[in-house]
């Protein structure tokens, strides 16, 4: 006992307070204590320390809820005195988990369920409003099984302005949801677990809040072979070694080279004979204006190709040769070369900087990235394979493919090398593709939405547009999406002209907001007494104002209207830059994340076709809101399915039990799509598994059509193929679309 004693006294001296576990703050789930053994000192005597006590706890399906903080029980620190939330655990599962962080700026309830004064009936109620209560702000975040990780929550990311935070060693990816929230107003915070498809457990250690950033260090711990391959687990088509690899891919080469030959016997790159050389369906024409472009018959929307051929996309996203893995937050679970590459470079780029000074953020600010901070496995695979050759042999057989599974769509963020090369249709990312990247300005309103009133931003629309000028007379483009999941749209309820007060910068967007202010109210009485303020003068909307939507409902109204004019802007703009440099290609919208809010539609007049991700088991549900809001042609940018059984820790964002369910789910996904008539098509994401250890921001999805061998997962690309072979007449309904529902199981994301 003492020795905690000493460790809770270190942790108080260092600035931080110590939040403890206490069983009691169980809303849901169950927990335990685990007793560490004593560490022993250099003479055999026992440490200092004193030995570790771990809490245990079990998730149930439904997913654990404790109260981790409460400004009612934990009155005796203010969070405000500190800048850090920092907890410590670790997954007990072969898989890895997600958690949440929930923030609450009231209370609904004021009294736990368990507490002996409430009650019964009253605790019944109380349960219930608690369960149904949703979080001012939730900030999800996953964690590798079997490591032991400190992960530290920076209190400034409640401001909500940054959606994906920097990664921290051994965490994967973090994302904040939910409108900014003043650390002063938190009256609780929850920790919590998705719900999952069984009982989940993991272990925490330290739970305590800081003044400064923890050292973060972690355990060396071998987690991926040479290959790129999980060393934690076995399964079917787990490559031996490195001489097995290159025999793999030397014989996918031989079946490309073959299928090359044989298209050029067959005329066609597709095995359907109905197909055009796009992948348009011969069995429907329309006219033909060699450019691919809308129509519509009998209600039903088509995409015809060059030809005049009915055209449905069936695309494939981030078709790239391999993926990288990001190597910092994870250096002590990577091989010995592979650590000793990383340092090395690191050095060499410290150096550098002494000598130039650290070079500046990019033009959107955002800090560019360290090329020696990702190792590419897959890459590695294919040198190791082909030597200098290594590009051209992997263009050849992802290639083969695409063809063979019936992909006539090259989808977002795809090599631009292998789109000239495999001379198949294609879409390009505009905010990608463009050196500009979407319109921005200094200042931004809320996180990436710029001064859209700014003379700046109608400049930045000029740059971009013109990234589209050398694919403006290439027929095999489809079309541009103008951007990919704008990070101010993934919060519910948003005004974004609310955002715009609570930000105390003075941009144009404020000016403009005045000015429509005055000219609605004529006086300031009468605006005063519509909002139920008493400013001095319409100078007032140039303070700072926190909340102002709920300062009356006349506020609200006006703030929500501007808020429409700004996106309307915001899309306007740069979209008639990008028509007057390409008046042939297809813009195919913005690609939201998903449609909180009726106000996303603003600005879709300038759009051919309306664009939306989603993840959901059908897309019939998003497909059909935006058809019924706005009568325009609907294409799914990404959606995916996979799964736990071959290496990696995490299935991505929509999971299925194993690889025929995930064939099943393909086949269900899309051809239930295909029944609507506003359903253009759907691209799926992606065509690699994501890196075990974490891409960039840490996803470490099993979602590719391919390893990181490039071995295909049969049961889903033999479901693809036989899918896209079907699909013309599915839309068009001469055959039923697949209704075997697969066996969806909860998600393990973040």
């Amino acid at each position: 006992m003492e020795g905690k004693r000493n460790m809770k006294r270190e942790k108080e001296l260092a600035g931080c307070h110590t939040l403890a576990w206490k069983p009691e703050r169980l809303y849901r789930g169950s927990m335990e204590w685990e007793e560490g053994e004593e560490k022993e000192g250099a003479g055999g005597e026992k440490a200092s320390g004193g030995a570790e006590r771990r809490a245990l706890f079990t998730c149930p399906e439904e997913g654990l809820d404790y109260l981790l903080y409460t400004a009612d029980r934990d009155g005796e620190v203010r969070l405000t005195d500190y800048a850090f939330l920092c907890l410590r655990p670790e997954v007990l599962e072969e898989h890895s988990m997600c958690f949440q962080l929930s923030f609450y700026e009231n209370y609904e309830i004021r009294q736990e369920p368990s507490c002996e004064r409430v009650p019964e009936e009253t605790a019944q109620k109380n349960a219930l409003l608690r369960e149904e209560r949703e979080p001012d702000m939730r900030i999800i975040f996953g964690l590798l099984p079997g490591i032991r990780t400190m992960v530290p929550f920076d209190f400034r990311i409640l401001n909500s302005q940054v959606i994906f935070p920097e990664r921290t060693p051994g965490r994967l990816k973090m994302s904040i949801f939910g409108k900014p929230v003043r650390l002063s107003d938190v009256k609780e915070i929850r920790l919590q677990t998705a719900p999952g498809f069984e009982t989940f457990h993991f272990a925490a250690s330290e739970c305590f809040l800081s003044k400064e950033q923890p050292a973060c260090e972690l355990p060396e711990k071998r987690l991926i072979d040479d290959l790129g391959q999980w060393t934690q687990k076995q399964w079917k088509k787990k490559v031996a070694d490195r001489q097995a690899c290159t025999h793999i891919l030397q014989e996918l080469l031989s079946r490309a080279e073959a299928a090359e030959r044989e298209e050029q016997e067959r005329g066609s790159a597709f095995p359907f004979a109905d197909w055009d050389e796009y992948g348009g369906w011969k069995g429907k024409t329309f006219r033909k204006t060699g450019w691919f472009h809308v129509e519509r018959e009998n209600g039903r929307y088509w995409l015809a190709d060059p030809e005049g051929n009915a055209f449905l996309s069936a695309g494939l996203d981030c078709i790239n040769p391999g993926e990288g893995t990001r190597l910092g937050p994870v250096l002590p679970f990577v091989g010995e070369n592979v650590r000793k590459g990383y340092l090395e470079a690191a050095g060499r780029e410290e150096a550098q900087k002494a000598d130039s000074g650290n070079r500046p953020a990019d033009s959107h600010g955002r800090s560019r990235r360290k090329e020696y901070d990702f190792f590419n496995y897959g890459v590695e695979n294919l040198k190791a394979a082909f030597g200098e050759n290594w590009k051209e042999c992997w263009m050849k057989i992802v290639r083969y493919y695409l063809c063979s599974w019936g992909i006539n769509t090259i989808g977002n963020w795809s090599d631009r090398e292998f789109i000239r090369f495999a001379r198949l249709p294609y879409v390009i990312p505009m905010d990608s593709f463009s050196e500009e990247g979407y319109p921005h300005t200094e200042n931004a309103i809320f996180r990436d939405f710029p001064d859209v009133f700014s003379p700046e931003y109608e400049e930045s629309a000029e740059r971009y547009a013109k990234g589209l000028a050398p694919f403006a007379s290439d027929p095999l483009l489809i079309g541009y999406f103008m951007r990919n999941e704008p990070e101010w749209a993934f919060v519910y309820g948003l005004n974004i002209a609310e955002e715009m007060l609570a930000n105390p910068v003075q941009t144009a967007c404020r000016a403009q907001f005045r000015k429509r202010m005055e000219e609605k109210y004529g006086c300031i009485d009468r605006f005063n007494e519509a909002w139920n303020t008493s400013f001095s003068g319409f100078d007032g909307l140039d303070r700072e104002i926190y909340k102002a939507a709920s300062l009356s409902p006349e506020a609200e109204a006006d703030l929500k209207a501007f808020s429409e004019e700004m996106i309307t802007r915001y899309v306007e703009i740069p979209a008639k830059e990008l028509r007057r440099v390409d008046a042939n290609h297809l813009n195919l919208g913005m690609r939201y994340a998903y449609l909180t809010d009726k106000s996303l539609l603003c600005g879709s007049e300038y759009f051919d076709v309306f664009s939306i991700n989603s993840y959901q088991i059908t897309p019939l549900e998003p497909v059909e809101k935006a058809a019924g809001w706005l009568d325009k042609p609907v294409m799914v940018g990404e959606f995916h399915q996979g799964a736990l059984d071959v290496g990696l820790t995490a299935h991505g964002i929509r999971g299925v039990t194993n690889q025929e369910q995930r064939g099943c789910a393909y086949r269900y996904y899309l051809e239930q799509g295909l029944t609507h008539p506003h359903f253009l098509g759907a691209h799926y994401f992606q065509l690699n598994d994501q890196s075990c250890l974490g891409r960039f921001d840490g996803e470490n999805y099993q979602i590719g059509l391919i390893d990181v061998c490039m071995q295909e997962y049969e049961a889903m690309t033999e479901a693809m193929r036989a899918c896209h072979a079907d699909m013309y007449r599915v839309a068009a309904g001469e055959t039923a679309a697949w209704e075997i529902v697969p066996e969806d199981i909860e998600p393990i994301h973040y």
